[in-house]
């Protein structure tokens, strides 16, 4: 998955992204330019070890000093511009928390032996919060006490950003439909417009459609891109130098 990344939009951002790990690795430490962060966290995809890391990236960005906190999966492609042009539409100095919802009812919970409801926004979409947001966002996340939290609700790092923010600090989501997981039917988004999304999604076989008579662009078989990361990313940046190699068909 990361390779997929790191050839294809890591490109565009690599300054300001880092890869957070469960595990030293000095090659992706060496590609990444020393943007490889081993969370010390555990390798499950249980809540403890996902919260865990999502602690971590919290207390990175916190340190940062940066306007946005934006959060991806390694089965996302970001069109950096586009993500780039939203955020500009957005003030980071106002409390934004921006995603897209999977779950379209207030989701349910208990925290600490009474009933919660919040909105959460899927972190398989990406989801962004702003510097204003991510500073009040501290008392039940900074310096480990994210997974607290988590543990606490009872449920995994999305839900947990949403439970804080939603809930505890009454700050509603900023919906975008130009975010897009797994979840959806990738297939079914007008190839014509793929350009203009900003976050993708891909889990085999729900992939997106794309294909030269659809988008007039190269593209990629699919033996060879079964993301289709590669022909979208020739699409949005076709300068890319491996997109001479696609072709049309």
């Amino acid at each position: 998955r990361l390779k997929v990344i790191l050839n294809t939009w890591f490109n565009q951002a690599r300054e300001h992204t880092y890869i957070i790990t469960d595990d030293d690795d000095l090659g992706l430490n060496i590609t990444t330019n020393g943007h490889a962060i081993n969370s010390g966290c555990g390798k499950t995809h249980g809540l403890s070890d996902l919260s865990c890391k999502t602690g971590v990236e919290y207390d990175l960005y916190m340190k940062s000093g940066k306007k946005w906190w934006c959060h991806f999966d390694d089965d996302n492609y970001v069109n950096v511009g586009g993500l780039v042009n939203l955020l500009r539409e957005l003030d980071w100095r106002k409390d934004v928390y921006l995603g897209r919802r999977s779950i379209l009812t207030d989701f349910k919970g208990q925290f600490r032996g009474k009933t919660v409801y919040f909105v959460f926004a899927t972190m398989g979409a990406g989801v962004c919060i702003s510097k204003s947001l991510a500073d009040k966002m501290e008392p039940w996340a900074g310096n480990g006490k994210f997974l607290a939290t988590s543990r606490a609700l009872g449920h995994a790092d999305d839900c947990t950003i949403g439970f804080i923010i939603t809930n505890r600090l009454k700050v509603n989501l900023t919906v975008t439909n130009l975010f897009h997981s797994h979840m959806e039917q990738l297939a079914k988004l007008d190839p014509t417009t793929l350009h203009n999304q900003v976050v993708f999604g891909h889990r085999a076989p729900n992939i997106l459609n794309i294909s030269s008579n659809l988008t007039n662009t190269k593209v990629f078989d699919l033996s060879i891109d079964p993301t289709r990361f590669y022909s979208l990313h020739c699409l949005v940046r076709p300068e890319s130098f491996f997109c001479e190699f696609a072709k049309m068909k």
